[in-house]
C-alpha cells in the first residue's frame, strides 16, 4: 500500500506522536511519503532516515496572541491567510497524486492534505478551537468550521480516550459535531514506560517559539539555584550541540529521542510547557509535572487550566512561576493514573484505515 502522511509543523508534537503510526506502516511493508515542513520535517528525517520519501510543503502559520484584544485583531488577518495557504498546499498535493498512485492519505493536523479520490483520514485532538475569552458562539463556530472540513475525510481520528480524557473541551462536550462519528483511539507517544530508578529530581524542558522560549529559559536559570537534587535541563535548541555538566545540574542544548526517553523515565518531576503532545508523553510515562503554557498559545493555556482543575498536573503562568513554591504544589498532584497502551492505539488506527468501513457521515 502506498501512503501519503501529512504532518502539521506547529512545533514538534505532531511529528513525534505520528512516529509510532509511521513505524507501524513501515513494519507492514507500506511505501510512505511524508509531507511536512521546517523543524518537523528535519526531525522526521533524523528519526526515519531513508526509510520513507520526504516532500517539503509549507503549511499554514500558527495563530499566537499575547492578549484577547490582539487575538481578535490577528484572527481577522489570520483566517484569509489560512485559507490561502491551505489552497496552495492542496494544489501541490493534487499535482503529486496526479502523477503517482496512492492508496491512503493520513493527515495529522493538516487540513490541506486530502484528496477526493483517495481515502483520506484526519488525526486531531482539536475538534473545537479555543479563544482566550471563551466566547461560546466563536467556539461553536469553530466546530461548524471543522465539520465543514471533516466532510472531506473518510474518518476523523482523535488521539484521546472517550472517557477519562486528556483533551477536555478541545474534543469533548461538543455542540455541533456528533462525537459518535469520531474515532477516539487512545494516546499516541513515541516514548515507552520503563522500570527505571528515579534518580533525576527535576527534568526541565524549555521550548516554544521565540521570544517566549528565551524568556522562559532566563526565568528558569535564575531560579534553579534554589532547588536541591539532581537537575537536568534541555534548552530545545536543535541547532546547537552544547552540554554543560556542573555539580548536580546538567544542561543540554538538545536531546535525541533515546536520551530524552531515558531521562523522562528517570525523572521524579517534569517542568515543561503544556502542549498536548507533552501531555500524551506524560500520560504514557506516568510522571508528575509542573506546567507553564507558552503565552499566547490558547490551546496550551486551556490544557494547563483544565489539568490544574482536575488535579492531574499543576500549572502556573510564565510570568508568575516561582519554582520553590510551585514544585511543592506539583508534587501533590496525581499525574495521569490510567495505564496507556500506545501499541493498542496504533492498532486501533490501523484497523480504521484498513477496514474499508468508515465512520464518517458528517
Amino acid at each position: 500500500m502506498r501512503v501519503i502522511y501529512g504532518i502539521c509543523s506547529w512545533g514538534l508534537g505532531h511529528s513525534t506522536r505520528s512516529l509510532p503510526v509511521i513505524r507501524k506502516l513501515i513494519e507492514e511493508n507500506n511505501d510512505i511519503t511524508i509531507i511536512s515542513y521546517g523543524r518537523s520535517l528535519e526531525l522526521l528525517k533524523k528519526e526515519l532516515e531513508e526509510k520513507v520519501e520526504y516532500i517539503d510543503i509549507p503549511d499554514y502559520p500558527m495563530l499566537i496572541s499575547e492578549n484577547s484584544r490582539q487575538f481578535i485583531a490577528k484572527s481577522i488577518i489570520y483566517w484569509p491567510l489560512f485559507i490561502k495557504k491551505m489552497e496552495s498546499g492542496l494544489q501541490k498535493l493534487t499535482k503529486i497524486v496526479k502523477n503517482n498512485h496512492y492508496d491512503i492519505i493520513i493527515s495529522d493536523g493538516r487540513y490541506d492534505i486530502y484528496n477526493k479520490k483517495i481515502p483520506s483520514f484526519f488525526i486531531s485532538h482539536q475538534m473545537r478551537i479555543m479563544n482566550p475569552l471563551r466566547i461560546k458562539f466563536l467556539e461553536t463556530g469553530s466546530e461548524i468550521y471543522n465539520k465543514f472540513f471533516f466532510k472531506r475525510f473518510k474518518g476523523v481520528i482523535v488521539p484521546d480516550y472517550k472517557e477519562d480524557d486528556l483533551s477536555g473541551d478541545l474534543s469533548h462536550n461538543l455542540k455541533k459535531i456528533d462525537s459518535e462519528k469520531l474515532n477516539y483511539v487512545g494516546v499516541l507517544s513515541d516514548f515507552k514506560r520503563k522500570n527505571t530508578k528515579k534518580d533525576i529530581d527535576y527534568l526541565i524542558s524549555i521550548s516554544g517559539p521565540e521570544p517566549q522560549r528565551t524568556i522562559f529559559e532566563k526565568k528558569i536559570l535564575t531560579q534553579i539555584k534554589y532547588l536541591k537534587g539532581n537537575i537536568v535541563i534541555t534548552l530545545g535548541k536543535s541547532d546547537e550541540k552544547k552540554e554543560i555538566d556542573k555539580e548536580s545540574i546538567k544542561i543540554y542544548s538538545f536531546m535525541n529521542k533515546d536520551k530524552r526517553e531515558d531521562f523522562l523515565n528517570r525523572a521524579k518531576l517534569v517542568i515543561s510547557r503544556s502542549g498536548y503532545s507533552t501531555l500524551l508523553d506524560l500520560a504514557v510515562l506516568g510522571t508528575k509535572a509542573l506546567m507553564t503554557p507558552t503565552p499566547g498559545q490558547i490551546e496550551q493555556e486551556y490544557l494547563s487550566k483544565y489539568h490544574n482543575q482536575k488535579g492531574t498536573f499543576y500549572s502556573v503562568d510564565q510570568k508568575n512561576i516561582d519554582l520553590r513554591k510551585d514544585i511543592i504544589k506539583a508534587n501533590n498532584t496525581s499525574g495521569i493514573k490510567r495505564r496507556c497502551n500506545v501499541e493498542k492505539t496504533v492498532d486501533n488506527i490501523m484497523n480504521i484505515i484498513n477496514s474499508g468501513e468508515f465512520k464518517n457521515t458528517f
